[in-house]
């Protein structure tokens, strides 16, 4: 049984990160970032330690005492609480030193950077997660016709390609013809935009990994809102990369696609 720390932001994916290390017999370590992580986290984990954004000291000497030999990094953390209450200690401020240009990457890079020097390094949290992945064929009762098949073949090469360019994860596809990219404007804008260009819908969403994708700290993600976005847009499938696409609650997501008829479908 190995010990791992668990350095939380927002939403729900620690919560479902702590569960599945549970399952696999793991011991969990957290470090919760106040006013951003959910408080239900404490009674998921085996340990768990509130700090401010920038407690880069509070957080190393957390995972070392918790005796966490590698940690993740999970959840969002709104870029306005940097200004809202971020408060960086002198290991902070060391490392934020570190930084020229403070992009999201470049910090997130930083901070794996001291992790592993001080001998608890960020790993990729998908072996931990393997029951939560998607997987290969069709995970409802409806399945996609030869032509949306074909969609989504189409639309798996076209996603990553975007990811090559550092773009998005997700496209818009119908009649092998790309509707919508995602950009800077997440998922469900990149659906509902989609849905605005066919009206009549019955389109193909496909979600992929980037090529280049560092999974220590993106894990493309799909989840119940997702399916609405589907739903109100009027799409038809949603195809997700097998294997590598996080399905937060896949039964409520199942429940919601088998109600709506979409077609929820792992391609590879």
């Amino acid at each position: 049984m190995a010990t791992i720390g668990l350095i939380a932001g927002g939403g729900r994916f620690p919560l479902l990160f702590a569960e599945s290390a549970h399952r696999a017999g793991h011991r969990v370590v957290a470090i919760a970032h106040r006013n951003e992580t959910d408080p239900a986290l404490a009674d998921a984990v085996d340990a768990i330690t509130w700090v401010k954004l920038g407690q880069l000291g509070h957080l190393l000497e957390a995972l070392k005492a918790g005796g966490a030999a590698e940690s993740v990094m999970l959840g969002a953390i709104t870029k306005r609480r940097f200004f809202a209450d971020a408060m960086l200690d002198a290991t902070g401020l060391k490392v934020l030193a570190r930084v020229a240009i403070r992009s999201d990457d470049n910090l997130l890079r930083a901070i794996a950077r001291f992790l592993e020097e001080e001998g608890v390094p960020i790993a990729d949290p998908t072996p931990y997660l393997a029951d939560r992945l998607a997987r290969p064929g069709v995970m409802g009762r409806h399945a996609p016709t030869a032509e949306e098949l074909e969609d989504a073949r189409y639309g798996l090469e076209l996603a990553r390609g975007i990811g090559r360019l550092d773009l998005g994860q997700t496209v818009v596809v119908k009649d092998r013809i790309a509707l919508a990219v995602e950009a800077l404007e997440g998922t469900d804008a990149c659906i509902r935009r989609g849905g605005e260009l066919a009206r009549s819908g019955g389109f193909v969403v496909v979600k992929a990994v980037k090529p280049n994708q560092d999974r220590r700290f993106d894990l493309p993600a799909v989840g119940p809102d997702t399916l609405d976005a589907l739903r109100e847009a009027k799409a038809r499938v949603l195809a997700v990369e097998a294997g590598a696409t996080l399905m937060m609650d896949l039964a409520a997501m199942v429940e919601r696609a088998d109600r709506a008829k979409i077609v929820l479908l792992g391609v590879e």
